[in-house]
Parts: C-alpha cells; structure tokens; sequence
C-alpha cells in the first residue's frame, strides 16, 4: 500500500480534521478523502466516522492507528539509513521537551543541527511531563527530554542533575537562610505549576519531587514567569529546578533544600527500538551543548 495514505489517515487522527490534516499535507480536502476511502477499501474497514466536531476514529481504526505509525517509521528508517550509507544525514525528526529544557537548550542545539545537519528536518514540541510520555508511546515522537523515574518504561540516556530549589519573596522570613526544609517551606502559602487545565485539583511537578510534603496549596498557574511574578507580589512560596531559574531574572531569594534534591533531566526512547540516524546525531549535539554548559552537573 501506499504509506501516503497511513500518513493521511494519522494526521487526521491527530487534528480530528480532514481539512486540517489536508492543509498540513499539501493536499486539498477532496484529494486527502479519497485517500481515506480507497485506504478503508483496500483494508475492507471503516476507519473514521463523521461528527459535529470533524471526524472521529472508529474501533478500527483505534486498532490499527498504532500499525500505521509503525509502518510510517520503518519508511523513515530505511530512508534515513540508505541516506547514512551515502555519508549524509536527512529526514524528519520530533522531539518533545519541557519548557524548561526549551528555553534553556534548544535554541543553541537547533542552530547547531541547522549548521551541521541542514537536510535534516527537525520539528520541536514543548510539551509537559506525561504529556512527552505518552506521545512517545503511542510514536508520535521519536524522543522526549524530561524528568527521568524509576517507574518509566522507556530507554533512558541521563543528561543532568537539576537541582530543585526553594524560590521565596525578597522580604519573607526564610529569604535571608541559606537553605530550608521541605517541612518548613510547607508552612506557608505555596504556588504550583499545574499540569494540564490550571487547577488545584491538577497537581504539577512540585507535588510529585516533594511526595512527602502536604504542601499548602494556593494558587496554581502554568506559566514559569506568572510564578515569579506572583513571588514578586509576595503571594506565596515555591520550588523550581536549577535550569528553570537560570532561564529568568528575579528579584526572589533561592533557597538550597535541606538534605539537597535533584530531579534527573534525560532523553527517553522507546525500548528496543534503534535509534534513527537524525535521533542519533541530535543526541550528539545535545550532550556536546550540555556539557559545555553545565560541566559540573552534566552526566
């Protein structure tokens, strides 16, 4: 079969929308649904049924969605390897990475792939902790860059120790210490990074480094530079790593932890999966760059 038609019929599934995915394809609406219709009747099945909001996957096509992808990395593989034979590098590369990681690591990585790598295509998506994870999964990205667990199920190339640090207004009662507890930073009124729809009932990273801390919740935003303006208003107390803080200038006092806390920044893959010669090439650029940037902390 013609893999164009897996690329189609992913792309819709991901927008929910023909029209989208034909705009995002180079294709008009007409052209993308007879791909569709002559993809169902080669495969003697119903792929996606029409709504008021688009179109939406059937049990089918739920099914096969996976396949499709499979088969749509293969494609690149083979490509990107005869390209490597030849001694060139091109082809299409996703990665998905925190905010964190973004503001401080990709500009200068991307420019580097640009110089070195200019065939290769590279697209970049800021996305947030479980977000990387399951769109990793489901292969809808190639890499991801964040916080690595134990309880992940990915291949894991560590990159750095993070610090987390306790962020508090200029003039509160902790700002002169030069480190503080988990416990004694839970006495006051706490600001947290929510994942997902801003809500207190969506707790974000904070909640899951500090597990043991029953942290007094007042407001919670998604935004790194809200955060530290709500500092600068004296509206609360927070956490944030290393590399978050290196991103920003503030007026805040930072606080070491009291034993010292470290979250691990690393690149997840998908396990026994070769890496693809771009992924490859973009892993080398990326240590090279941390390296010289955090020599201490680098791994």
């Amino acid at each position: 079969m013609d893999n164009r038609k897996y690329e189609a019929f992913i792309r819709i599934s991901e927008t929910g929308s023909i029209t989208k995915a034909a705009d995002i394809m180079g294709y008009t609406q007409s052209g993308l649904t007879q791909m569709i219709q002559t993809l169902e009747s080669e495969l003697g099945l119903t792929l996606l049924t029409r709504n008021n909001r688009g179109v939406a996957l059937t049990n089918p096509g739920r099914r096969l969605l996976p396949l499709f992808r499979e088969e749509q990395r293969a494609e690149e593989r083979i490509r990107q390897e005869c390209a490597s034979i030849t001694g060139s590098h091109s082809g299409r590369l996703t990665v998905g990475c925190l905010a964190s990681v973004s503001e401080s690591w990709m500009p200068a990585v991307l420019e580097t792939m640009a110089e070195s790598y200019p065939d290769i295509r590279f697209s970049m998506m800021e996305l947030e902790y479980p977000s990387i994870r399951n769109m990793l999964a489901e292969g809808r990205l190639d890499l991801g860059i964040c916080e690595i667990t134990d309880e992940d199920n990915f291949t894991s190339i560590p990159l750095l120790q993070d610090e987390i640090l306790a962020l508090v207004p200029s003039g509160h009662l902790l700002a002169d210490k030069d480190a503080t507890t988990i416990r004694e930073l839970a006495e006051y009124p706490f600001i947290s990074y929510s994942i997902g729809e801003s809500s207190l009932n969506a707790p974000g990273w904070p909640e899951m480094m500090l597990k043991q801390a029953h942290l007094n919740i007042a407001y919670s935003c998604k935004n790194n530079l809200t955060v530290l303006k709500m500092i600068r208003h004296n509206l609360g107390v927070t956490v944030a790593s290393s590399l978050i803080i290196s991103n920003y200038d503030t007026d805040a006092a930072v606080l070491h932890f009291d034993p010292p806390i470290f979250r691990t920044i690393g690149i997840l893959c998908r396990p026994d999966e070769k890496l693809l010669p771009s992924a490859r090439a973009f892993i080398d650029c990326l240590q090279a760059h941390i390296q010289e940037k955090h020599p201490d902390a680098a791994l």
